[in-house]
């Protein structure tokens, strides 16, 4: 695969990381800047646009919603904003954790690794949703069991995965897999841009756990 390219060398820098120790520390020293980097110099749009397709088949704001690699929380402001109170995340980062936690909009907020088990019981949520996670030097489809086993039955998975790594990394074919078994249905599965006026580079989906 080709050496992953992003948008500007912060970007880059995150997603050549090829280790967790490597990851804890870049987002420890850009915690406090993130928001600037991403929304004011890049024009990330990624985070807004698949909270408001997952609003689209969410219509009770009551509903309970896990945010998976929650970052310092830009996925879960539209959420809020819309009414959504039950927001919970969840992230690799304390540093993101924290400044995620002075939004005041999420009931709880966890430090873990989602490779690992999650502390939910099955059938938790109504919703997860999660933006960019799924990406170079951050994580692979390995989660996805552990996302449905804590999504209720009706509950919905709202995630992007980065184009590049959809086949190589094997989302396709874990996304079909969950389909094939009826553990899942595909909702809403589209190619679109991360970046204000960027090109299309990532596949925005939606699946809602079998009832």
């Amino acid at each position: 695969m080709p050496e992953p390219k992003g948008p500007s060398e912060f970007v880059d820098a995150a997603y050549k990381i090829e280790d967790e120790a490597s990851l804890v520390e870049f987002y420890r020293k850009w915690a406090e800047d993130y928001d600037h980097q991403m929304l004011d110099i890049l024009g990330y749009t990624s985070p807004t646009k698949i909270a408001q397709r997952l609003s689209q088949h969410l219509a009770n704001t009551e509903a309970s919603i896990f945010d998976v690699g929650c970052g310092t929380g830009l996925t879960c402001v539209y959420l809020a904003e819309m009414g959504y109170a039950n927001l919970d995340g969840i992230d690799l980062s304390p540093d993101m954790v924290r400044v995620a936690g002075q939004r005041g909009i999420y009931r709880e907020l966890l430090v873990g690794d989602i490779n690992q088990m999650l502390e939910r019981d099955d059938n938790f949520y109504d919703a997860v949703i999660s933006s960019g996670t799924f990406t170079h030097g951050h994580v692979g489809p390995e989660p996805l069991d552990e996302i449905f086993r804590i999504l209720k039955p009706g509950g919905i998975l709202a995630c992007t995965v980065h184009e590049d790594l959809w086949e190589s990394m094997g989302f396709r074919t874990k996304f079909d897999s969950l389909v094939a078994a009826g553990t899942a249905l595909e909702l809403d599965l589209t190619l679109d841009s991360y970046y204000r006026d960027g090109p299309s580079e990532g596949w925005f989906c939606l699946y809602r756990k079998a009832s």
